[in-house]
């Protein structure tokens, strides 16, 4: 398959100058889940497309790159994907997710640079929910990779240049639910399970790492409600690392898993939930510096909470909690992380 280059019109890329200034390092921020749906949209109509991010914006905008996982297609339609039935549906064993179009206005007001579309309900509304998405995120200048019109396109990473710092997203799902995966006739996200699939991540990754400073991949896999990473998280995320990633963020458990470093990069197992309406409080983002290309110069895990789908900061004993919590969660790969959340690189 033809692949193109980071830097080939219409491939999602705000390329600039090479080259980090080493006096002004620039910083990444990561989230887990977000999902402006369901309950979410009452709070929204009373609140405003600001009200999830509106306790904790002078954090989002500190960063100089946001990056979270979209978890559902912002579209109005009414043809839901025909794959997940109505009694499933009606038993809760499956979901089917829409966000109003006009919510997408959340992620401006949060500073969101660029996000993963590869996830279980991006293609709940089918292709046009896709495209729906795409051009709403293309009108407000949100970088996006992970879902396209075909498999080629949803292979193309999300580029974006700050302070010199060139960054490459990629996005992959190993939950694929029927008809959702693209392929080189049909749109759909970004698999990574299935024939042929690791092979052609391995080549994204490559293909990446020739034109970027930071290779990030968003990975939505594990068992939801977990706390610990399944055999197949651990075997990928190490591969990744291994095929010339810097960065590797998982998410789907909706809960937080452990962080791993391993040869001197970061394997962000889950982030849990960054906005739902959940009775799960406990969320974190993670914060990286980057003073040189492919090297992550500090590493560090924020808590948060989230109460009544808004984002708060996390008091003095949240805090501790959290931290407490993930470093354990993280002993098992010799992973410390200290108590002003600063992983031990």
């Amino acid at each position: 398959m033809a692949y193109p280059s980071l830097y080939e019109p219409g491939t999602n890329t705000t390329m600039s100058e090479p080259g980090i200034s080493a006096s002004s390092p620039a910083t990444v921020m990561v989230t887990g889940d977000i999902m402006l749906v369901l309950g979410m949209a009452r709070l929204l109509r009373q609140h405003g497309a600001g009200y999830p991010f509106q306790k904790v914006h002078p954090l989002l905008t500190r960063a100089d790159v946001l990056i979270g996982n979209l978890e559902a297609p912002f579209t109005a339609r009414d043809t839901p994907t025909p794959y997940k039935s109505v009694n499933s549906v009606r038993a809760r064993r499956d979901y089917i997710l829409r966000a109003d179009p006009c919510w997408a206005q959340s992620l401006s007001f949060a500073g969101f640079d660029a996000v993963g579309l590869a996830n279980n309900h991006l293609m709940d509304y089918q292709a046009g929910g896709l495209y729906d998405t795409m051009r709403i995120l293309d009108n407000l200048g949100i970088a996006y990779a992970g879902a396209g019109r075909n498999l080629q396109e949803a292979r193309r990473p999300a580029t974006l240049t700050r302070k010199g710092l060139r960054i490459a997203l990629l996005s992959y799902s190993c939950i694929l639910p029927v008809g959702s995966a693209a392929t080189a006739v049909r749109a759909g996200i970004a698999p990574a399970r299935g024939s042929g699939a690791e092979e052609i991540i391995r080549e994204d990754i490559r293909r990446a790492r020739q034109a970027a400073d930071l290779v990030l991949v968003s990975v939505h896999w594990g068992k939801q409600f977990s706390h610990y990473p399944d055999r197949t998280q651990r075997r990928l995320g190490r591969l990744f690392i291994d095929w010339g990633a810097d960065v590797v963020v998982g998410h789907h458990p909706h809960v937080l898993q452990g962080i791993e470093v391993y040869r001197g990069k970061v394997i962000a197992y889950s982030l849990g939930d960054f906005v739902n309406l959940s009775s799960r409080e406990e969320t974190a983002v993670l914060y990286l510096v980057v003073r040189r290309p492919r090297a992550i110069d500090s590493a560090s895990v924020i808590p948060l909470r989230l109460r009544r789908g808004q984002i708060h900061y996390a008091d003095g004993r949240a805090w501790k909690a959290t931290l407490a919590r993930l470093d354990r969660l993280s002993a098992q790969w010799n992973t410390r992380i200290n108590a002003f959340g600063e992983i031990i690189l």
